[in-house]
This record gives C-alpha cells, sequence and structure tokens, in this order.
C-alpha cells in the first residue's frame, strides 16, 4: 500500500515539475514584486510564469572585469563575456541545477539581438546603467523564430516598437527582472554611455530532459 502511496506521489511530483517548465501563462502582463522577499516567495511567483522585477542592490555584488571570458571579439553594438557562477541563493531553484552567467557590454545607444532563453529560470539583472527592455509573449513567437532560429533584429525593431502587446520598462542600475523561458527580450541601452546587463539563467534537470529531447529526437523526426 505504502510504496503505491509513494509511486502516485512520485509521479505527481515529477508531473508537476514538467508541467511548470512547459507551461506558458497565456496573460501577457508585467509587474513589480512587492511581496516579502523571500525564496519560498520567489519560487511562488516564477510558478506563474510571467515577467516581474525588484529592486536588488542587495544582490548586485562588484566584480573585475578582468575575470570575464570574452565570447565574441567582432560584435560592434556590444561586448558580450562569460563568468564562472557563484552562488545566489534567494534566486535558484530548489531542484538541482547547471548555471550560467553571461555579461553584455551594451556601447551607448545601441541594443541586443533578440534573445529568446529556454532555461528553466533567467534573471536579467542592470549591472549599471539603464536600458528599456522589451518582452514579446511566446504566442507571437512565429514572428520572429523561422526554422527554430530567431531572426536578426534589425528588420523587426519598428514592428517590435510599434506593437502594442509588446510590454516594455525601463530599468536603471539594481533592477532585477525574472523572465520566463519561450519569451522573446530585447534590450537597449537608454544611455550615452555603455550600460552592463548581467543574465543568470538555471537550468533544472527537467529542463535539460526536454531541451535534449528538442535537439536530438524532434529536430531529426522534422528532418527526416
Amino acid at each position: 500500500m505504502w510504496v503505491e502511496i509513494t509511486f502516485i506521489l512520485l509521479l505527481c511530483i515529477i508531473y508537476f515539475l514538467f508541467y511548470v517548465e512547459i507551461k506558458v501563462n497565456k496573460s501577457n502582463e508585467l509587474y513589480f514584486f512587492d511581496k516579502e522577499m523571500t525564496r519560498q516567495n520567489l519560487q511562488n511567483e516564477m510558478y506563474l510564469k510571467l515577467p516581474f522585477y525588484f529592486n536588488g542592490k542587495h544582490l548586485n555584488e562588484p566584480y573585475s572585469k578582468s575575470i570575464l571570458e570574452k565570447v565574441d571579439k567582432k560584435k560592434h553594438h556590444y561586448e558580450q563575456y562569460k563568468k564562472s557562477y557563484d552562488e545566489i541563493s534567494l534566486l535558484e531553484p530548489r531542484t538541482r541545477f547547471k548555471a550560467t552567467h553571461d555579461i553584455y557590454y551594451i556601447h551607448k545607444k545601441k541594443s541586443l539581438p533578440l534573445l529568446m532563453d529556454t532555461c528553466s529560470i533567467n534573471f536579467y539583472i542592470v549591472k549599471s546603467g539603464q536600458v528599456k527592455v522589451t518582452f514579446i509573449h511566446p504566442k507571437f513567437k512565429e514572428h520572429f523564430v523561422q526554422k527554430d532560429t530567431i531572426c536578426d533584429v534589425s528588420s523587426k525593431v519598428d514592428y517590435i516598437q510599434n506593437h502594442k502587446s509588446f510590454l516594455s520598462m525601463i530599468a536603471s542600475e539594481n533592477t532585477i527582472i525574472y523572465v520566463p523561458n519561450q519569451w522573446i527580450v530585447y534590450v537597449e541601452n537608454e544611455e550615452n554611455k555603455t550600460s552592463i546587463l548581467d543574465i543568470i539563467h538555471y537550468s533544472t534537470m527537467c529542463n535539460q530532459f526536454i531541451e535534449w529531447g528538442k535537439n536530438n529526437i524532434i529536430k531529426k523526426q522534422k528532418t527526416v
């Protein structure tokens, strides 16, 4: 009897974890997180799968540029770096995960290419400066993704800036933004100087399994 109950509970937990990974909230909302800042409250909020933001000055720890690994030296609008991940327990999922830390130095009045995060949890941290962030709901994905490749933003700027259904905000230094997976993000530097944006990605085991299936099974079936 207890074995059956344990098995059913385990199946329910696994189902819930996979459901959270693939869930897309039909609502198109962006809001300020004003609840008590605890790990549990943040986790509960992330289950809604809607973008939100808060003041994270206490989490915006300084680091030296000398420890960063440059990704591509040929970009004109920005510089991209990688950094080894340092634990931020408040933001981390409670299940086992892999974390990556990307850093963008966005030149004055320039922008990043369109970003679509596939990891479970994604936090955008404005390290310094001020940026405009536009959030595009997954239901508009077909306007920007062709053959699993996100389009060049230069051909879509006017469309993005004039579309009334795309949410946007001005994010200043120390702002931390949660972005659910599958949302598309467009970031523009509002400053006459370089702005720095950190993006931390958390990929849970369920997320890794789903992405493996997409890359090794679904894509292969499409090419047959």
